[in-house]
């Protein structure tokens, strides 16, 4: 499937949505470090999945075709259907920071 760029605009906000969602509780626990560099996101595309991560570690998985972002499970880049997190349409960047460690 082919990715449109109104959902890569959407991924696009999600990633600095999440992003900035983290940068108080970042910078209140460690002032001497640079978050920017420390907690970079990004979205690694690949044919069935989005992977959104953090810094050097996969968090979640978008399915394309569908929209659910889930958790990953230990195997870089594989969902946990288990931890559905939301859609791309609903979910929000606080959403996502929340769900971090979940």
């Amino acid at each position: 499937m082919k990715l449109s760029h109104k959902y890569i605009d959407k991924i696009n906000k999600l990633l600095n949505d999440w992003h900035e969602a983290g940068r108080t509780p970042f910078n209140k626990s460690y002032p001497h470090l640079d978050y920017d560099r420390e907690t970079q996101k990004r979205a690694n595309f690949r044919s069935k999945y989005v992977l959104l991560d953090e810094g050097t570690s996969g968090v979640f998985v978008l399915e394309i075709e569908t929209g659910n972002i889930y958790r990953i499970k230990s195997g870089y880049g594989v969902p946990n259907k288990r931890k559905l997190v939301g859609t791309i349409d609903t979910v929000t960047g606080e959403d996502l920071n929340k769900y971090r460690w979940y």
